[in-house]
């Protein structure tokens, strides 16, 4: 754990921890605000910045950014920026931009749209699903909500993240292991890690007996680590991809990862094949095998639109998210079709 800045008006300390990876930022020696990131060879790619609910709106996201950006530049180590609260710190703060990889390009500021602009549609969905996955892990630490709710809440959270993890592997990791290898090496690397967390996860929340011995709050910590940095590895692919294939390309990608989670496995497992023929096998064959177990144990099921006959209906654009009539790009958006497990 090395220290990076303390403030002892304000009672601030922000610590580097290596073996989280991630800054840490302690208000009275707690911990309330972190920033995830990942080593990559002397660069650094940051992930997301999050503060506790009961201590936003006091500037504090704004000073664990700041120091670590002055540690960055100090230690004269570039980054690659994934956090949209990173991205508006430099742009309010120009003369930290030295600290970014020219080599590497951050997030690229959306131009604004006119009426009938769109966002990139590969782009959109990913950042729906990861969204959500945030929003399924903020409700599970709700405080008020009782021990089965939260049992529910991370069954649901390793639903979707299995079905999402796999679909990744299918259709994103596949197109770009060809023209991006040291990001697909670290999307599958990060994919295996994940699932591991998720299955941990899930069976701590069931009673499993090898996993009693962590608390509920660290497997959440672990899980939540590895989204942030399956979200930065994810959307690093996801810009290569919309350059390499265009707007046409990246729809028809968005298209079959929306309809691969549905027919990906609804449980993690880690210890099967991720990528290429073989982890497309082993994903057709759990999805039988988790289909069963999800209809004997009663368990709640994501719910796969029907396409309507007519491809291009207004109902077909708004489940799917296809193209209109004018060639325009709709938003793929699970949000539209996507029913909670459990709750049916």
């Amino acid at each position: 754990m090395r220290t990076l800045m303390e403030d002892a008006q304000r009672n601030l300390t922000v610590v580097e921890n290596g073996e989280s990876r991630r800054y840490e930022l302690l208000v009275a020696g707690t911990t309330v605000g972190t920033l995830d990131f990942r080593l990559l060879g002397r660069r650094r790619v940051l992930g997301h910045t999050e503060i506790t609910a009961d201590h936003r709106g006091r500037g504090l996201a704004t000073a664990l950014i700041k120091a670590v950006l002055d540690d960055l530049i100090a230690e004269e180590v570039l980054i690659t920026n994934y956090c949209p609260a990173v991205e508006r710190f430099l742009q309010g703060h120009p003369e930290y931009l030295v600290v970014l990889d020219p080599t590497h390009p951050p997030i690229q500021p959306r131009s604004k749209s006119g009426p009938g602009d769109h966002p990139a549609p590969l782009q959109h969905l990913v950042h729906a699903q990861h969204s959500r996955l945030r929003e399924l892990a903020a409700r599970s630490e709700e405080p008020g909500i009782d021990r089965f709710d939260r049992r529910r809440m991370a069954d649901q959270f390793a639903a979707v993240a299995a079905q999402h993890t796999a679909a990744v592997a299918d259709v994103l990791l596949t197109a770009s292991r060809t023209s991006s290898g040291e990001d697909a090496a670290g999307l599958l690397a990060n994919l295996k890690e994940f699932e591991q967390a998720l299955r941990v996860l899930k069976g701590r929340a069931y009673g499993d007996a090898r996993f009693l011995d962590l608390s509920a709050a660290e497997t959440w910590r672990e899980a939540e680590r590895l989204l942030a940095e399956h979200e930065s590895c994810e959307t690093r692919i996801v810009s290569d991809l919309e350059r390499l294939h265009g707007t046409d390309g990246a729809t028809e990608l968005a298209r079959a990862l929306a309809k691969r989670q549905w027919s990906s496995p609804t449980r993690p497992h880690p210890n099967s094949p991720h990528a290429g023929v073989a982890g497309r096998i082993a994903h057709q064959l759990w999805r039988i095998a988790d289909s069963t177990w999800d209809e004997l144990e009663g368990r709640g099921l994501l719910t796969e639109p029907v396409e309507h006959a007519n491809r291009h209906s207004a109902l077909s654009h708004y489940l799917f998210g296809t193209p209109d009539e004018a060639g325009s790009t709709a938003e793929p958006d699970t949000h539209h079709t996507h029913q909670d497990p459990g709750n049916q």
